[in-house]
């Protein structure tokens, strides 16, 4: 399923329009403010949630790093660098809260021996924070 963005994209293309960029303050905000999470967290979590035998939620992952990524800025980092790119996390309530839970089991057995896990955790919760 294609976002809502490729749809626009493709859909400008067809008439021959052209695409304005997104500016660097739109890209910040877009980065600090909705459900966008960036590479890494999404690949660390795509490999926990398959080692712990949750193939659908690791392809619910897996799509979003297909099909969700964010353009960045014309001047922005390296385009290939994907390591600096963020994507727009569209998933069921149910299925974040379940990717928390997994995270959160996975933290405790694991957060004395790698303390950064606990970020991830922190900030896949952030998701289905208000506000």
């Amino acid at each position: 399923m294609l976002s809502l963005s490729k749809h626009l994209y493709r859909f400008a293309e067809l008439l021959q329009l052209p695409i304005k960029a997104m500016d660097a303050n739109q890209y910040r905000q877009l980065k600090e403010h909705g459900n966008v999470l960036d590479y890494a967290s999404l690949d660390a979590t795509r490999k926990i949630l398959t080692q712990r035998g949750h193939a659908y939620l690791a392809d619910r992952i897996t799509r979003v790093l297909s099909n969700d990524k964010i353009e960045k800025p014309s001047l922005h980092n390296p385009p290939q660098d994907r390591f600096s790119d963020f994507y727009r996390v569209n998933l069921a309530a149910g299925d974040v809260e379940a990717i928390v839970s997994i995270l959160f089991d996975h933290e405790t057995e694991v957060v004395a021996i790698n303390p950064s896990v606990a970020d991830l955790t922190d900030r896949w919760n952030d998701l289905n924070e208000p506000g």
